[in-house]
């Protein structure tokens, strides 16, 4: 964009604007932090004028105006004035607060507040993230750091309006539109004194630019020798450099020298090396690396302690090198699946030297948004278990909530060779004589270097230079960091997989029956699943409903023939069914252990279940049957029945119907489907009863709250029978025969 096209497009937004405009080519009144033009111009009009690209250091002035603020100046070019002036203006001043200027900066200007009320770090990690995105912006040079520490953590930025700079988005977006100017001006100047201030003011008006300072000052109060003669600017002597909005401050330093080793010092520059604040990862051979991905944001900065500790330690080899998780912890951390090799025999001998510690409380780290975002979709996922088995295998396992940084050496000694001879050592010297006692005559590195052990004091005296990470400890499972509803679902997901023995409801399904021939008495319907199961121990329950939405008692429908993709819907319907069967649909259920099948559907995890298997007689002229339930049942709840069929005949031969129940028994109707002329097979008959069993699954809930995995454009749910106030009796009068209830 050149000057003209853009001196166009700022002056249609700034027609209405009321803000005062720069004039440069008055004298100027100092009026405290303010600086005013006069009434009239001091400067000719048409005289000249250079300007010319800021290339020097952005400027820091510190303790401005009787405070512990700093102002940092960015000036992106300056203007000086080299011809004469117009006499005709002069006054005298006495009080010389009346000036003028021959150089003028232009540029942006961030007042950092009250930096006496923070710590060092918070100052070392502001001073590193502006030396990021200044080198970013100016000159293309690209810094690897992560936005750890949001900047409403660290200290107050505001601009000379007021604007707050209160996240990293906010400060580059800032810093770029500011030397994106630069950039333009370098490419076209203005052609003229009219032009030039034009475009400054426009982009003052517009909060873009601000005068920052003016040097080479000139008090206003000397009287001309004539009217008629002009005087050259060199010719007058000038006065100190008159900075907006600083009136006096105790040092003047550029920004590379104010930064000095904040940015490759301390807790910002480890955070670079050596990954400190992301999770830890257990490997199979129980081996710990640091994960790639960052987890946490702050919310308070860390704090950091010298230790200067010395030890001498010993801890049980296991695996292919010392995990930092005991493993008679292991059980705490459920995402970690290693097989621990127990180094019969050995141990590893440890000497440290803890320089520091970092402290990471857990109120002082949130998880990142991208961290929140991954295991929500895990939680979501059909196989939430190993969706989230992947995410924690890839973010980490476990977090440190205290890190340690200093030098370690180590070996390996047999346990014969300790005897009674090991002590704990907490200084060189002990250190040194403990090692004696061992035999031991070098250690190795973390690098794999062999050190001496008459060099060890030397050694230590040269770990300031060679800081690492030696040890971690507090260490708590990664899933703890994000909020407590995450943390209560993976909770609930974790349990759930555990339970060997209650049963769940691991997914649900509407399927139409368009398919099928109405012709047919028997129909099979193949139902696949969208995700594949684990195993094909499962049970499905399910009824048959209209294109209405109601449930149709007359046809029942029963399951089999259980594949890890899907099973069959086989469905009979009786000759008094006078039913379209390619307008009706199978809402289905699927019931199992989450650890056997590995799917378990977000949708109802909620909803707790019994599953069970009873047997009853069918005996002639008999129609209804009372079973006893092994728990107290309750209004409200749904119960699904279907009789168990073997697995060479599936096809349904009674329709099971709930007439009446209590608090701890349910009547059902149960009618044979033979009665309509239809061909059955049970599996035992005798002379005067059939025996049948029943798989029946009981949910504590109105089955309208259960969603549907399979079709979102289903409201409700239909399927199994609800207890209600309606078909509730105290107690069923009839003795009944084992197996069945007696009340």
């Amino acid at each position: 964009m050149n000057i003209s096209n853009f001196m166009k497009m700022l002056h249609s937004l700034i027609v209405n604007c009321e803000q005062e405009k720069i004039q440069l080519n008055y004298d100027l009144f100092l009026n405290k932090h303010k600086i005013i033009p006069s009434k009239q111009a001091l400067f000719v009009k048409n005289g000249k004028w250079d300007i010319c690209l800021y290339k020097e250091q952005p400027l820091v002035y510190t303790h401005i105006n009787d405070s512990s603020d700093i102002c940092i100046d960015f000036p992106i070019f300056e203007i000086t004035y080299r011809d004469g002036l117009n006499p005709n203006y002069f006054r005298i001043n006495l009080n010389g607060d009346e000036f003028f200027t021959k150089k003028v900066l232009v540029g942006g200007k961030l007042f950092i507040k009250e930096s006496n009320s923070v710590t060092q770090p918070q100052i070392d990690i502001l001073k590193f993230y502006l030396f990021c995105a200044y080198n970013l912006i100016k000159y293309s040079i690209k810094v690897q750091f992560n936005n750890l520490f949001i900047l409403s953590l660290l200290l107050k930025i505001e601009l000379l309006d007021g604007e707050e700079l209160n996240t990293h988005e906010k400060l580059t977006k800032w810093m770029n539109n500011l030397y994106l100017l630069q950039k333009t001006l370098d490419k076209e100047r203005p052609n003229s004194y009219e032009e030039l201030f034009n475009w400054i003011n426009n982009l003052h008006q517009m909060n873009m630019i601000d005068i920052i300072s003016y040097d080479n000052t000139v008090s206003a109060y000397i009287v001309p020798t004539s009217q008629l003669e002009y005087k050259k600017l060199d010719t007058f002597e000038t006065c100190d450099e008159r900075i907006l909005g600083i009136i006096k401050f105790k040092e003047k330093l550029s920004l590379k020298d104010w930064i000095g080793n904040a940015a490759y010092d301390n807790l910002i520059n480890w955070t670079m090396d050596y990954h400190l604040f992301q999770g830890l990862i257990t490997s199979h051979d129980y081996k710990t690396e640091i994960s790639k991905k960052i987890v946490i944001d702050f919310i308070k900065i860390p704090k950091v302690n010298i230790s200067n500790k010395f030890c001498l330690e010993m801890t049980k080899k296991l695996g292919a090198s010392s995990s930092i998780i005991p493993s008679e912890d292991m059980s705490s951390f459920p995402f970690i699946k290693c097989d621990i090799e127990d180094y019969e025999g050995l141990n590893n001998i440890s000497v440290k030297f803890e320089h520091y510690e970092i402290l990471l409380d857990e109120d002082n780290v949130k998880p990142t948004k991208e961290f929140e975002q991954v295991i929500e979709k895990a939680l979501d996922s059909m196989k939430p278990l190993e969706d989230l088995q992947h995410v924690f295998d890839e973010y980490g396992h476990s977090f440190p909530q205290r890190i340690i940084l200093g030098r370690s050496l180590k070996t390996i000694l047999p346990n014969f060779s300790l005897s009674n001879t090991f002590e704990i050592a907490n200084d060189v010297v002990e250190i040194v004589e403990s090692l004696d006692k061992l035999n031991v005559s070098y250690l190795i590195t973390q690098e794999g270097e062999s050190i001496e052990k008459d060099n060890i004091t030397s050694w230590i005296q040269d770990s300031d230079n060679n800081l690492k990470v030696i040890g971690f400890d507090k260490i708590i499972p990664l899933y703890k960091i994000l909020k407590e509803e995450q943390q209560v679902r993976i909770d609930n997901i974790l349990d759930k997989f555990k339970d060997l023995e209650n049963s769940q409801i691991i997914m649900t399904g509407i399927t139409d029956l368009k398919c099928l021939d109405n012709k047919n008495i028997i129909h099979y319907k193949c139902i696949d699943v969208e995700t594949p199961l684990g195993d094909k121990n499962y049970e499905v329950f399910g009824s048959i409903i209209s294109e209405n939405n109601i449930r149709l008692d007359n046809i029942y429908v029963n399951f089999g023939l259980y594949d890890f993709n899907g099973f069959y819907a086989i469905i009979k319907k009786s000759e008094e069914a006078n039913i379209d069967i390619r307008k009706c649909y199978v809402s289905w259920m699927v019931v199992g252990l989450p650890s056997q099948l590995s799917v378990f559907s977000p949708n109802n995890r909620c909803f707790q279940i019994n599953y069970f298997k009873l047997s009853t007689k069918l005996q002639p002229n008999r129609s209804n049957y009372c079973i006893k339930i092994p728990f107290t049942l309750s209004e409200g709840y749904t119960i699904f029945v279907h009789e168990y069929q073997s697995p060479t005949n599936y096809e349904p031969n009674n329709i099971v119907k709930l007439v009446k129940w209590s608090k701890n028994s349910i009547n059902f109707q149960i009618t044979n489907l033979s009665h309509f002329n239809l061909v059955y097979d049970f599996p035992m008959v005798t002379a005067n009863f059939i025996n049948i069993d029943l798989n029946i699954c009981i949910l504590s809930t109105d089955y309208k709250n259960l969603k549907i995995d399979n079709n979102e454009e289903k409201e409700h749910f239909l399927i199994g029978y609800i207890l209600t106030k309606e078909n509730f009796v105290e107690c069923f009068g009839n003795q009944v025969d084992d197996g069945e209830a007696n009340c």
